[in-house]
Formats: C-alpha cells, structure tokens, sequence
C-alpha cells in the first residue's frame, strides 16, 4: 500500500478503530490513544501480504489494544467500589422515579390550557413574560398571576398524594 492510498483511507480506519474502541468498553482518551496505536500498527504492516482487509484489521487490532488498556487499568479498592455503586440507583429507585414522572406529566396536562401553556414556556422554553404574553395574547402582568397559580395547583396536588 503506497502512502498516498493509506491517506485517503487513514480517516476510515481511524473511525473504525475509534468505534471498536468504544465498543469494548474505552473512555474517549483510551479511544483516541487505540485509533493512533491502529493507524501506526496498520502502517508498519501496509506491505505485508495477509494485510487483504485493512478495515477488519482495524477492528481487531483496536480491540484487542481497548482490552490491553483496560486490563492496566488498575481496579478500584472495594471501599471505592461501593461508594460508586451507592451513586447508581436501583431498579426499582428507577421505576418509581419514572412513576413519579408520569404521575406529574399527567397532572400538568389537566392543567387549564391557559396555565399548562404558561408552565411550557416558562420551564421548558424559557421564555421571557413579555414573550409569554404576545405567545397568548394576554397581559403581562396576567403571567406572573397564572404562572403561580399554575404551580400551587401542582404543589397542592403533591401534597394531596403525599397524604394518601
């Protein structure tokens, strides 16, 4: 392979290494390190014969690089261990967060129009009062009004289901 040729396919094996990389598990600096490791290995080997399909090469070669750098890595003690298992949370801490989710999503929905509309807006667009009120057609003093009002009736209803 002349040099020229593995120019104009040095970016293709570079994406296929990043992406093998990526796949066994790398952070993008141990990515970007494998990528170079591949390209340069890819190089010295570009006049060998069995070098038939460069692309699969890649592949292997970052692999098996991804899995050499991550067997170097030294492991965490098991106090560490357990301070960043304590941070991810559990199936059913996620299940209820969802629960709680559609639970609240649903409240904001049979909110008037009117305050569900102001509610997006404000929270989720961030819009300005005035652009609330030429949005509506209303008064910009009517947002800050119906604003909080809207957040009342979901504080209330929070504290009605905490109740129950």
């Amino acid at each position: 392979m002349t040099i020229d040729a593995f120019n104009r396919q040095a970016t293709q094996f570079r994406g296929l290494a990043l992406q093998a990389a990526a796949a066994a598990g790398a952070d993008a600096d141990t990515a970007e390190d494998v990528a170079q490791e591949t390209l340069l290995r890819l190089w010295q080997m570009r006049d060998d014969p069995r070098l038939y399909n460069p692309e699969g090469y890649a592949t292997v070669i970052a692999r098996h690089l991804t899995q050499n750098q991550l067997r170097r890595k030294p492991s965490l003690p098991l106090d560490e261990r357990l301070a960043a298992d304590a941070t991810v949370p559990s199936p059913l801490d996620l299940m209820l967060q969802r629960e709680d989710e559609r639970w609240l999503r649903q409240r904001i929905r049979n909110l008037p129009y009117t305050q569900h509309a102001i509610l997006r807006l404000r929270e989720v667009e961030h819009r300005s009062n005035s652009e609330i009120a030429i949005i509506l057609g209303i008064q910009p003093s009517s947002v800050n009004t119906l604003l909080a009002r809207a957040r009342r009736q979901l504080l209330n209803e929070i504290q009605q289901s905490r109740k129950n």
